[in-house]
């Protein structure tokens, strides 16, 4: 199997081979044949071409998906482990996923792999009421790390986690996000919650639906509505006024 690669990216148009690159390939039926998970092929001087990086090249016996992936882990013939973590938006491995379906001894003397941006990325813009700025930002309800099938490269979404992005003054946030399709009854509501200098603001994200290599662009104005009181605790302390009695607030 002779092997050459593309990338589709529009969220990352910059993106492009360069020689020494290492992309790992897999056919379908590869976790049963070591000749045939995580082959590592490196990109050739033409920016196109792969070759195996031993000279060993796979082959194909019988009807299956070739899946790669990029940047290459792990050792060849060996299982790799694929994990998508989005938790640290300063540290964010930018994978990219290719699938070929129906390939076939017939068909497989020469794949050709379109690799896609795996992530999503969900830019914001907020309107903010003069007098106001934010500096914490709370995406709630969104899945942050996620493992991937290497021969299927399905994913599977662990439990949301809260990712908080701080600043002085927030006016456009942009977020490298796992895919995944939101639904309004879940356990997690997904939520964006802004904290401003007077008072912090609530936005459904329900409706949001993230899509891999695709940039989600929300245009949010937070001077129409007064917002929510959101006590957050950690930046400052209740103390005792010493008047005795109950502390009650409004």
């Amino acid at each position: 199997m002779t092997v050459t690669a593309q990338i589709s990216a529009p969220s990352n148009s910059n993106l492009a081979w360069t020689a020494g690159d290492v992309i790992g390939i897999a056919a379908g039926y590869g976790l049963y044949d070591a000749t045939a998970r995580n082959r590592e092929y490196v990109c050739q001087a033409d920016g196109t071409t792969f070759l195996q990086s031993a000279n060993l090249p796979m082959y194909v016996k019988g009807a299956t998906n070739i899946v790669a992936y990029y940047p290459y882990s792990g050792s060849d013939g060996a299982e790799p482990t694929l994990a998508l973590n989005t938790k640290d938006q300063t540290n964010v491995t930018d994978y990219l996923f290719a699938k070929a379906n129906g390939i076939t001894p017939q068909n497989g003397s020469h794949v050709n792999l379109v690799f896609n941006y795996a992530l999503s990325e969900l830019k914001m813009n907020f309107t903010i009421p003069a007098g106001e700025s934010v500096s914490t930002c709370r995406l709630e309800g969104f899945s942050q790390q996620a493992t991937v099938d290497p021969y299927t490269l399905d994913m599977t979404l662990e439990a949301p986690e809260t990712l908080v992005v701080n600043g002085t003054n927030l006016q456009t946030v942009t977020l490298k996000l796992i895919p995944q399709s939101i639904t309004v009854d879940a356990a997690v509501p997904a939520r964006l919650v802004l904290i401003g200098t007077i008072r912090s603001y609530t936005i459904d994200m329900s409706q949001v639906q993230l899509t891999g290599g695709q940039v989600t662009l929300a245009n949010i104005n937070l001077t129409d509505g007064i917002g929510s009181v959101d006590f957050v605790p950690g930046g400052s302390a209740w103390e005792d006024s010493g008047l005795g009695g109950n502390v009650t607030a409004e």
